[in-house]
C-alpha cells in the first residue's frame, strides 16, 4: 500500500513540475546511416520523439580546464591548455510523453530553445514512470531540428 502511495506522489510531482518548468523538446535516436556509393556522402537519420513538456531545470555553469596531450604524456613543461566553460542540465521526460517502446541511449541527443543537448547520464524513474537526463549543451554543433 505504501509503495502505491509513494508512485502516485511520483505522478503527482511530475505533474507539477511540467507545469512550472514545461518545454517543448524533441529527443533524437541516431537510426542507420545512409551511404551513398557513389558520391561517399553518409547521411545521418533519426528517429525522433516529440516533447510537448519536459521538465528543464535550470542550467549550471561552470569552467573547465583542459590540458594539451603532449604536457601529461611528456611530463614537460606546460605546452598548453585550454579554458572552457559548460552548461549543464537537467531534464526529466514523463514516460506518458513518449511511446512504451522508447529506449534512450548514451547516442541520444535532445534540443529544445534552438540549442543541441548531448547525454552525459541517464537514469529511470521508479517503475518506469518517468526518465532523467542530465546533459551538456554543445555550443558549436547544429541542431537537427528546426
Amino acid at each position: 500500500m505504501a509503495f502505491q502511495n509513494v508512485l502516485r506522489q511520483i505522478t503527482v510531482i511530475l505533474y507539477r513540475l511540467k507545469r512550472q518548468y514545461g518545454l517543448r523538446a524533441t529527443i533524437y535516436q541516431p537510426a542507420s546511416p545512409i551511404n551513398d556509393v557513389e558520391t561517399g556522402d553518409i547521411t545521418l537519420t533519426y528517429t525522433t520523439f516529440a516533447i510537448r513538456r519536459a521538465i528543464v531545470l535550470p542550467d549550471k555553469a561552470d569552467r573547465s580546464f583542459i590540458y594539451d596531450l603532449t604536457f601529461i604524456a611528456a611530463n614537460n613543461n606546460f605546452v598548453g591548455g585550454a579554458l572552457f566553460d559548460r552548461k549543464k542540465r537537467t531534464i526529466i521526460v514523463d514516460a506518458k510523453d513518449v511511446p512504451k517502446t522508447f529506449e534512450p541511449t548514451m547516442n541520444d541527443h535532445i534540443e529544445f530553445d534552438g540549442k543541441r543537448y548531448e547525454l552525459e547520464s541517464i537514469d529511470s524513474l521508479e517503475q518506469q514512470k518517468g526518465f532523467l537526463f542530465r546533459v551538456q549543451e554543445i555550443d558549436n554543433s547544429t541542431p537537427v531540428g528546426p
